[in-house]
């Protein structure tokens, strides 16, 4: 009778492995092809999603890694996020930010970015646009945190000259001239000078192969990469 409850036992282990396997790498980028048109997606791993029924598939987009859902037929693709809602926790957002985390060594490169540090503490990099109204918002609550001793902000400057004109002969002024949080907030112009023009044009060609392209941006001592307004407390919780 125990050989037989255990037989039983397999069988339904088995039968609850094969209705949760997820297709192979190779597969999955077969799968999802005719989405993508002549390029074939580049999977980086395939795992069940927390949700039952559903795989996690990574795909790799020069260099941003983003999680995509399949059923496990393969039929059905779902894009959006997974939301925990007792925990009020958005899964699918806190995936994105672990698989883009940087490396150590993207970190010691970005120290050569930096416009100006502030403050005392574990050490965020704000990266920024002097003319960016989320950025105002952004700046109006971590640099206070700076002044607190909370916080080490190492500013980094990324105008984005199509939505605002101004914003690279500002970011170049507060280099030459070096300036702080204060000439960032009200809008500085001053000096132009080669020093601040190629680090500011570092900046332009660096950001983008680390997968970011908006502001503002923050970067926290263990990699982690978080785009749009951060409050206090979720910044003080981010650095912990």
């Amino acid at each position: 009778m125990k050989k037989l409850i255990l037989a039983l036992v397999m069988i339904l282990g088995l039968g609850i492995t094969s209705c949760w396997a997820c297709p192979d790498k190779e597969k999955a980028a077969k799968i999802l092809m005719p989405l993508f048109g002549r390029q074939k997606p580049k999977v980086v791993s395939i795992k069940p999603a927390p949700v039952k029924g559903l795989c996690e598939v990574v795909i790799d987009s020069n260099g941003r890694k983003t999680p995509l859902y399949l059923d496990e037929s393969g039929r059905y693709l779902i894009l959006g996020r997974i939301i925990d809602i007792p925990k009020r926790k958005d899964i699918t957002q806190a995936r994105v930010t672990d698989l883009n985390r940087l490396s150590p060594e993207k970190l010691k490169e970005l120290k050569k970015l930096v416009a100006f540090s502030v403050g005392k503490g574990p050490e965020v990099f704000l990266i920024t646009d002097p003319d960016c109204p989320h950025c105002k918002r952004a700046e109006k609550i971590i640099f206070p945190l700076a002044e607190q001793g909370k916080l080490k902000v190492n500013v980094i400057l990324m105008p984005l000259e199509a939505l605002h004109p101004q914003a690279k002969a500002k970011s170049i002024a507060i280099i030459c001239d070096k300036k702080g949080p204060k000439a960032l907030m009200e809008g500085y112009k001053g000096t132009q000078c080669e020093e601040g023009k190629k680090k500011v044009e570092d900046t332009l060609k660096t950001l983008p192969g680390l997968g970011i392209r908006g502001t503002p941006t923050y970067i926290f001592p263990d990699g982690r990469v978080h785009a749009g307004v951060l409050e206090e407390k979720q910044l003080l919780e981010m650095v912990k």
